[in-house]
């Protein structure tokens, strides 16, 4: 099934840091868009993911799974070493955990974790590999309205659902293998993950170069009021790491 065209990745080529950026479950770069054209003005190049299945229609996503999904987040990897010296993983939501397990699998110098899910708040997911033998897609509902364009798929197949929660256990074993300098960011009222995942996150992996960063935000951070600050925080991390600067209002924890 063919991609809308609305929905094609960005490349931004700039310097010789390179950010390779992943969308969440069921959407599209919309939910990093904002994040992508600000790294790019502070003269990263910038290369957005579009996971499989995503963008066209949940049924051709339903033909997907999760190592999917981690093989394209590889591949767009692959592609921006060939031009980029250093390069960093940056994923938002389920993007988040496929950014984590991508950094515990390659050689990469930093990670940016934002709004990533360790318990989901539906408590349905956690069900959802004995619910896909009876029902092959649930709804998810329209979306919300947010500062910035965002999108979604209204309905899922369950076994979607299923690849999701296989990620994330996956990524619990990867998180202390990781040992680059990583950023973990999270809302502190986000209503699709419970905000806790960020202290789970960040307390297990393996790095000693790691910040953990709260805001009052929801879930989709990137996309709401708040997000010039989440901006400058990750830019801030990435920056100082890699020669430059720039300012930032956002407060860390170590």
């Amino acid at each position: 099934m063919s991609m809308n065209p609305k929905f094609q990745p960005l490349h931004l080529p700039g310097g010789s840091t390179g950010c390779l950026l992943v969308h969440g479950f069921t959407s599209c770069p919309f939910d990093i868009r904002p994040l992508s054209k600000h790294l790019h003005k502070v003269n990263c190049t910038v290369q957005e993911v579009l996971l499989p299945g995503h963008g066209t229609d949940y049924r051709d996503m339903a033909r997907f799974g999760w190592r999917d999904w981690l093989q394209a987040v590889e591949e767009g990897l692959g592609r921006l070493k060939q031009t980029c010296s250093r390069v960093w993983l940056i994923g938002f939501s389920m993007g988040g955990s496929l950014a984590t397990l991508a950094a515990a699998r390659n050689d990469v110098d930093g990670l940016i974790s934002i709004s990533a899910p360790i318990w989901p708040r539906n408590q349905r997911s956690k069900y959802a590999f004995l619910l896909q033998h009876f029902i092959k897609y649930t709804q998810l509902g329209e979306g919300r309205q947010y500062q910035f364009p965002s999108w979604r798929y209204q309905r899922v197949a369950v076994s979607n659902i299923v690849d999701l929660m296989r990620l994330i256990r996956e990524v619990k074993r990867a998180l202390p293998s990781i040992t680059i300098p990583t950023l973990v960011v999270q809302g502190r009222n986000d209503g699709t993950v419970h905000p806790r995942g960020a202290d789970y996150i960040y307390l297990r992996l393996g790095s000693s170069e790691k910040e953990l960063c709260f805001t009052d935000g929801g879930h989709m951070l990137l996309l709401e009021s708040g997000y010039k600050e989440i901006c400058c925080c990750v830019s801030d991390f990435i920056l100082t790491r890699t020669g430059g600067s720039v300012d930032g209002s956002f407060k860390t924890s170590q």
